[in-house]
Parts: structure tokens; sequence; C-alpha cells
């Protein structure tokens, strides 16, 4: 059931949704005798979304051992509802890239959330839980809400940024306040909408906060949205031309309580750099080049030195 809050957001006619063929492949997938070629004819009427689609199929991104020459072929390998979510977030990437709110940078969430969708396939594929390419959409669409409002309510919540600044930890707080609902829930309400898994839409709602009360202890939902909590950390370091070691120390103590030893955090950070690269190349999104883990450590105890030296 929708929250009113929810439902006054959505009367605005702003959210941002998938159009066009994108929403006719969620439609399609939700159908009962939806057949590969049906499918596959849907995308093809779109070049732009089936080029971009069979790159992804044939980048690092899928992991697929050989080449992939047909969307039929892809849609067999990958199933239904990993192309349909695929082409929702390409989608979404395309048609939502400005609007009038002035204090949202449109290229850098996107850089970002980008980020938080390749982080969370990579974490996926080492947990072994999760469909990484459900992670990986999961993980691009988790802060959508963000975008919502933006578009939804340009002038204030440009407002409410420029009153948070830099420091997000209380801007779900202050967007309660406002709006009667924070980014992750409304998120998780919009994700509803376009069919993606419960397990998913719950683990969004709870990312923030993944060892809430609220939150089933042990359960899948906090399993992953402890990815999602983990992914937002890494992807700050993939994002921010300088680190600090508090958040260095974060990311290691988040992975740990995942099961997830340093040696291999450090593999799976510089194996995500190139990853997030050629994924922004596909989705025509910003990146940067980032230095290996190791050698952000390394910049960060020489940056301690040199401060101790100077006091």
């Amino acid at each position: 059931m929708k929250s009113d809050a929810y439902e006054l957001i959505k009367a605005t006619e702003r959210l941002p949704s998938p159009k066009g063929v994108a929403l006719e492949i969620l439609r399609l997938t939700e159908q009962e005798g939806t057949t590969v070629d049906a499918l596959g004819a849907v995308i093809e009427a779109d070049p732009a979304l089936s080029s971009k689609l069979l790159k992804i199929v044939n980048s690092p991104l899928a992991g697929m051992s050989r080449k992939v020459a047909s969307l039929s072929r892809a849609t067999v390998l990958l199933g239904f509802r990993t192309v349909a979510s695929l082409a929702l977030g390409l989608s979404l990437v395309s048609d939502n890239r400005s609007s009038s709110c002035e204090g949202f940078d449109y290229d850098a969430f996107w850089s970002e959330s980008l980020a938080r969708g390749v982080v969370s396939r990579h974490l996926s594929r080492i947990i072994k839980d999760f469909s990484p390419d459900e992670a990986f959409t999961c993980g691009l669409l988790s802060q959508v809400g963000r975008l919502a409002f933006a578009n939804a309510y340009p002038e204030r919540y440009s407002q409410a940024l420029a009153v948070i600044g830099d420091d997000h930890s209380e801007l779900s707080e202050f967007e309660l306040e406002l709006f009667g609902i924070c980014h992750n829930a409304l998120a998780a309400e919009m994700m509803a909408d376009w069919h993606l898994p419960q397990l998913f839409r719950d683990a969004v709602r709870a990312q923030e906060k993944p060892d809430a009360d609220t939150v089933e202890a042990e359960s899948r939902v906090q399993k992953f949205a402890k990815i999602l909590h983990l992914a937002g950390s890494i992807s700050e370091v993939l994002i921010s031309p300088t680190v600090d070691p508090e958040t260095l120390s974060t990311i290691t103590n988040e992975a740990f309580q995942l099961g997830i030893r340093p040696d291999v955090l450090q593999e799976a950070f510089d194996a995500v750099r190139s990853e997030w690269s050629e994924a922004g190349r596909i989705f025509s999104v910003p990146t940067r080049n980032v230095p290996t883990l190791a050698e952000i450590h390394s910049r960060c105890t020489k940056r301690r030195l040199d401060l101790a030296d100077s006091a």
C-alpha cells in the first residue's frame, strides 16, 4: 500500500519514470506467455537502447564468457527480468539529465549512482546470495528518490540542499520534515511501481540504517541493505578527489561485517575502477580516473604525517 506522501508527489506528474520502449519492456515482462522474440522485437525498435544493452552484455559488467551478437540470445542468457531492469536503468539515466533544480548536480548524481550500481554488482558476485545483474540495477536506482525530489519540487529541494551543504548525514530527516517521506522510502515506492523485486525494495528502504531495529537481523533484506550501504561508502571514495582515513576505516569495517576480507576488498575495489569507467562510457555518464586502494591508503597516510609534521 502506497503512502499518502508518495501519492502526493506522484500527483505532480514529475516523477522520473520509464517511457516508450522501456515502459513496454516492463509491461511485457509482467505478462504471461511473452516470448523472447516478442521482447527482442520491442527492444530492437529503439536502436539506441538495443545498442547499449548489447554493449552492457558484452562488457565486463555482465561477465559473459563469450560475445553475444543478438538481443534474443542476451535475453535467454540473462533472463527477462534482468533485461527489463537494465532497460529501465538505461531509460531513466537517458531521460533525466537536467531540470530546474539549481542545487542538484545531475551529472554528479548519475556518476555516483552508476558507481553504486557497479559496486553492488561486484559485491553480489563475491557474496553470491543475489543476482549480480539485478543488484546492479538496484544499486543504480537506490538513490532515485533524490532525483524524484529534484524533479517534483525543484525550488524547495534546491533550498534544502543549500541548507544541508556537503554533509548529507541529516538529509533523510530534513526530507521527512519537508515532504513527509525520505528519499530511501520514496525510491522503494517508485521501484514497487516498476515491479522490481520486493527484496530489493525493502533493502533500499533500509540501506541507510541496515542495523536498525525495524530490519530483521540476519535476513536477506538486511544483507542486501548492507551491500547497498557499503556500495555507497565505496562510491564516495570513487567520486571524491580526496579521501579521509575514517572513510577507509569505515569501508573495511562494513566489508568485514559482510564476511569480506581486506585483501578481497582491495581486489574488488581495483576491479570496480575499470568497470565504473566502462559503464560510464555505455551510459554516457562522467567518471574519473581512480588510484588503486593501496595508493589511496598510502596517500592518506602521507597526508596525515605531513599534517603531524606541520603541527
